[in-house]
This record gives structure tokens, C-alpha cells and sequence, in this order.
């Protein structure tokens, strides 16, 4: 119904994606890891969508990271392969990885502990088909994974690699640098994706000289891979997500320039509020997460072209804008103008919308539709 339609005629709140910003921040990722002699494992949890995916993966549809088994059925059944599930392994959902591990090739899943090995043992895959695990180590993040100091790692490690070697194979290990989101610019990004890689680069020398074979190194985030580390080179992949879209959180850590946002929250003003000198528009926490409202200087997101303006507040389907000093000039904002919403985080505002207006030269060229559920 869209397809060809002026931004400024779609029905608001409304997720917009530049296609060409798109393209090139895509290019440049693939370009990154390309000069470190990498592949690029693209995680799709920010769009998840087909067309996203198949941009982020060069058009192979191989070789993505997915955070849901919803993710992971969606993606196989559009055609990917070399899935992996990046989630500690749900017990309580072991047969739906079975019946993923028998479609594709390659399904792959993580693991932390000797209990969700143990699952894997009890539900081997038929003749011809081994369950394929990787690692997961917490180098700083604080989430999932083991430490990779700890003793406990490398007899994990070797207990996937040498259990059960008909049943289940070690690929490698995977580390997310997730604690680069608390830094302030790109060298304390960079510090810690040199200790990240360090720590993944020790630890799979440890493995080899103990005689545990252990082919692959992953390590990823946005800020991490969008200015990697040349120590990045001894690895064998990057998992970034974000970079797709990027957001106003990215701009601010120094992942990139403002102009490789590719995400906008198109809002109309609904109403003129004099007596308390605020607009109202029709953009509230049902369609722009509220992740950063207390992070940035402009909360959790940015008014595109109107650095005069602040968002202040939102309810679910209302926000409201105040100018930053003095009074507001309320015919610049007419009844119906469309304000631009720069959103300080682009995965969490995405997941909220059930479809993305992809626009080129301010007309909307495709519609993507992303999964939803778990």
C-alpha cells in the first residue's frame, strides 16, 4: 500500500530506514573486516528481517548470529544457513533446536555450562548430524559465558570437544564486548576490545597446547568491530549488529558520524500547549523505547534538524516537546508537520514496530517486516 509513497503521507509513528545509509554501512563493515582478513558473522537481532540480513551478509544468506529461536526459524525458512544462536541453551526448548539442527546444514548453539552440554547428551542428533557448540566466555561483560581465567572453562571446553566427538563438536569460541557501551570515546572502546580479543586469543592457546582443538574465535559489538583493533586480525570473525542501522547511542560512543544513522521515528505534532509551552506529538514509549532517557543530553532521542527542541515526556502513545530555551514558536510546527526522531536506541525502538519504511530520495522503495516473539 506504501510502496512509492512520499514519507511524509505515511501514517505516523512510522520507523524510517535510508536505504543508500543502509548500503554503505554495511559496505563499510564487510570492507572492515575484509581488511583484517576476518569473515563477518552479522547478528540480526536489530532488524530482524530478511532483507536486513541479506544486505548485512553480502546477498550469501550464510553466516548470521540470531538472539530468539523465533529468529532462528524465520531466517531458515527464508533460506539461511549457518545459523548461530547466540543464547544460552533453553532446556525447556531443546526439541526446537533439534528440528533446526536437522533442517539446516549448519545450526549452532551456545553453551556455558556442564548441564546444558549434559541436554545435548541426552538428546543426541540422528546419524550424520552433531551438534555444533561453541564456547561462550565472558571476558568483562558481566552476562552470559564462563570466565576464561577460570579452571572451569577449559574443562568445558574439553568435555564439548571430547565427550562425546560423534555427538558433539566444538567450534570455537564467543566473546561479546558488551561493557564497550560504558565508555565515553573510541580509545576506551578500543582498550577493551584489545582486552576482549586478548583474552579470547589466550585462552584458545591454552586449549590447542592442552591437544583441545578449537578452530574458531568470534568476538563482536558495534562499537568494537566499528573501529577493530589490529590484534582483531588473529581472530577468525566479527559478530556486530547495530552497525545496520546505528542510533544516537552510537554516534555519541564515537561508532560513527551522525550522517550513518540510518533510523528514523517519523511524528506529527497533534497539539499546541502555550500555557505550558509544549508541542504534543503522536510518538510515545509504544513506538521509541525509553532506553536512554536518563543516558543523554537529549534523553532517548534526538529531534532531526530542531537542536532547539527536547522531548520531556511520553506516555504510551504521546510525547511532548519543549523548546531547550525561551519560548517555543509555535507556527514553525503547524498542526500535522512531521518531526524526525533520532532514537537513542535503534534495537529496542525497532522491536516495537511492525514494519520498517525503507525510503530512498524521500519515497518509500521497500517494506520490511521483521519477526517478533521468542
Amino acid at each position: 500500500m506504501w510502496l512509492g509513497a512520499p514519507l511524509e503521507q505515511l501514517p505516523t509513528p512510522a520507523l524510517t530506514l535510508d536505504q543508500a545509509t543502509m548500503r554503505r554501512n554495511a559496505e563499510r563493515m564487510r570492507e572492515r573486516c575484509q581488511a583484517l582478513g576476518l569473515r563477518l558473522r552479522p547478528h540480526v537481532k536489530t532488524h530482524k528481517t530478511l532483507e536486513g540480513a541479506e544486505l548485512a551478509t553480502g546477498g550469501t544468506r550464510r553466516g548470521i548470529v540470531v538472539s530468539t529461536l523465533a529468529e532462528a526459524r524465520f531466517f531458515a525458512a527464508g533460506g539461511f544457513d549457518d545459523i548461530l544462536y547466540a543464547y544460552p541453551l533453553p532446556g525447556g526448548r531443546l526439541e526446537e533446536c533439534v528440528a533446526l539442527a536437522q533442517h539446516l546444514q549448519a545450526f549452532q548453539l551456545l553453551l556455558d555450562t556442564p548441564q546444558a552440554l549434559a541436554l545435548l547428551r541426552q538428546r543426541p542428533l540422528p546419524a550424520g548430524k552433531r551438534w555444533l557448540v561453541w564456547l561462550k566466555l565472558d571476558c568483562g561483560n558481566g552476562r552470559a559465558g564462563v570466565r576464561p581465567t577460570d579452571p572451569s572453562a577449559m574443562s568445558l571446553a574439553r568435555a564439548i570437544a571430547e565427550e562425546a566427538p560423534e555427538e558433539v563438536t566444538l567450534v570455537g569460541v564467543y566473546a561479546h564486548c558488551g561493557d564497550t557501551y560504558g565508555c565515553r570515546d573510541v580509545p576506551a572502546i578500543q582498550a577493551i576490545a584489545r582486552a576482549t580479543t586478548a583474552a579470547v586469543l589466550d585462552f584458545v592457546t591454552a586449549l590447542r597446547q592442552a591437544g583441545v582443538p578449537c578452530p574458531q574465535a568470534s568476538v563482536g559489538s558495534t562499537p568494537s568491530c566499528s573501529h577493530p583493533v589490529p590484534e582483531m586480525a588473529q581472530l577468525t570473525e566479527l559478530h556486530p549488529g547495530n552497525y545496520l542501522f546505528y542510533d544516537l547511542q552510537q554516534t555519541l560512543l564515537g561508532s560513527c558520524h551522525p550522517e550513518e544513522v540510518a533510523i528514523r521515528v517519523l511524528t506529527r505534532v497533534i497539539g499546541h500547549y502555550p500555557h505550558r509551552n509544549q508541542l504534543l506529538v503522536d510518538c510515545g514509549w509504544a513506538a521509541l523505547s525509553l532506553h536512554g532517557w536518563d543516558k543523554a543530553p537529549m534523553g532517548c532521542a534526538a529531534i532531526e534538524g530542531h537542536p532547539q527542541l527536547r522531548l520531556v515526556g511520553l506516555t504510551q502513545e504521546h510525547g511532548q516537546v519543549e523548546a531547550v530555551d525561551g519560548q517555543l514558536d509555535f507556527e514553525r510546527f503547524p498542526l500535522g508537520s512531521i518531526l524526525a526522531l533520532i532514537p537513542f536506541h535503534a534495537c529496542a525502538t525497532a522491536a516495537m514496530h511492525p514494519v520498517y519504511y525503507v525510503h530512498a530520495e524521500g519515497k518509500v522503495v521497500e517494506l520490511w517486516r521483521p519477526v517478533r516473539g521468542w
